[in-house]
């Protein structure tokens, strides 16, 4: 019964999500700050601000095909309940995490049905689990089936991007990049779930061959423990931060919030090519109840 009731509730979640993302879930509202002083949204986020590397390069705004990597932490902390809804219910970082992911890729492919999706784990070094497809149940499926989650500490973060570099071509610049759209972009989904261990670097080539490509985009969700004395949790986003050496990613967290896990995760659907800057946005999200009594 109890699985019954959740696969009812998982159903009524996807439509509505779906419905939001059909009627334009999120608006953008480009913010004038003034000099020296800081957005809101910005401290709420603790995202820095940073001088574009790419504005010798203009992209035109366009929903052209994306190659989506999502990267997951298969860290034990992701299967310790830390999340509390209203109701009382209790959820792991994982579940929560899976259910979020569900949503997105089916989201995504209603966008555009050329998406493409990519499974990488992360343990202490990255894993490739499963190769880009379209098949979005194949991805839901791989992510239902996959390993238990183990003790780990830091991650190596050269690892990942190394497998990137090796796994996945980037198209080259071609013609008059101002009016015709790339064949498609990369896009990594980094959701990292680990308080206490720090993503390292041995070396930064790799990533920085990549980030040269005005076609590859680094996005992360990081799902934490409340910061505290006794973990790193601010250390870690700091990291993650100074991986946007461009200014062109998005980088969200979550702490013990199911809602805004969710909320975040759908700030996640925007496509690269069209989203302003994270520094310069502030999002509007419609009630579900608002939309359906329209």
């Amino acid at each position: 019964m109890e699985a019954e009731n959740e696969s009812g509730s998982d159903q009524v979640i996807q439509e509505n999500y779906s419905r939001l993302v059909s009627r334009v879930i999120h608006e953008y509202d480009i913010i004038d700050v003034e000099p020296g002083a800081r957005s809101e949204e910005s401290a709420n986020e603790d995202v820095k601000s940073r001088d574009s590397s790419q504005d010798d390069v203009t992209l035109p705004r366009v929903n052209c095909p994306e190659k989506i990597i999502i990267c997951l932490d298969m860290s034990s902390e992701m299967d310790k309940v830390s999340f509390r809804s209203r109701s009382g219910d209790k959820w792991t970082p994982m579940k929560l995490v899976r259910r979020a992911l569900s949503f997105f890729l089916h989201s995504k492919q209603r966008l555009n049905r050329n998406h493409q999706f990519a499974l990488v784990h992360l343990f202490d070094k990255a894993s490739w689990v499963k190769d880009f497809t379209g098949n979005v149940r194949s991805i839901i499926s791989a992510l239902d089936d996959m390993s238990d989650t183990v003790e780990l500490q830091s991650f190596n973060a050269t690892s990942l991007f190394d497998l990137i570099h090796q796994c996945v071509p980037l198209p080259e610049l071609e013609g008059d990049t101002t009016i015709l759209p790339p064949p498609y972009i990369v896009r990594m989904l980094f959701i990292y779930g680990r308080s206490n261990g720090l993503i390292e670097f041995r070396n930064k080539e790799s990533f920085r061959q990549l980030d040269s490509s005005p076609y590859f985009f680094f996005d992360a969700m990081y799902v934490h423990e409340p910061q505290s004395p006794e973990n790193r949790c601010e250390e870690i986003f700091d990291r993650l931060c100074d991986l946007d050496e461009k200014g062109m990613s998005y980088i969200f967290e979550a702490a013990r919030n199911p809602t805004r896990l969710y909320d975040q995760m759908a700030k996640l659907l925007a496509h690269p090519l069209q989203r302003p800057l994270q520094s310069e946005i502030a999002y509007r999200l419609h009630n579900i109840a608002d939309l359906t009594d329209t």
